[in-house]
């Protein structure tokens, strides 16, 4: 595996969710807003989780209704793929301490943003967590 971020979610690192291999968290999530098969099969094809994300950010198609209330889940269960898909990438998480977050995570929700005084860091959260899941097996 090429060496990545294991943090942030726009990280090439391969993980399969409903019997298909996603290249990224990013590809999972984006493709997860929408249920018309043209957009997510666009999606599907696409190895680049930046153009992912552009993709993501159109409205010719529209996003299930229910995406507000299931995109943290959503997100959490690509996370958590990854980590229990590369068992040398969860030994990393279960080691790290402090607090974490996804580096490349511009925005305030799921990163540390830019100039916001409270960020949300969910993506941090989603990584302690799990972190905190497997320091408990030990």
């Amino acid at each position: 595996m090429i060496e990545q971020d294991i943090y942030s979610n726009l990280s090439v690192i391969p993980f399969t969710i409903d019997s298909f291999t996603w290249h990224s968290a990013e590809q999972f999530y984006q493709a997860s807003k929408f249920t018309d098969q043209e957009i997510i099969m666009k999606i599907k094809a696409c190895p680049n989780p930046f153009r992912c994300a552009a993709m993501g950010q159109t409205r010719k198609f529209r996003i299930r209704d229910d995406w507000e209330d299931i995109k943290v889940s959503v997100m959490e269960r690509a996370i958590r793929a990854r980590f229990d898909q590369h068992p040398e990438l969860a030994a990393i998480l279960k080691r790290s301490k402090g607090t974490l977050y996804d580096h490349s995570a511009a925005d305030s929700f799921w990163g540390v943003g830019f100039d916001d005084d409270q960020p949300c860091n969910v993506t941090g959260k989603i990584l302690m967590k799990i972190r905190e899941e497997l320091q408990a097996v030990s």
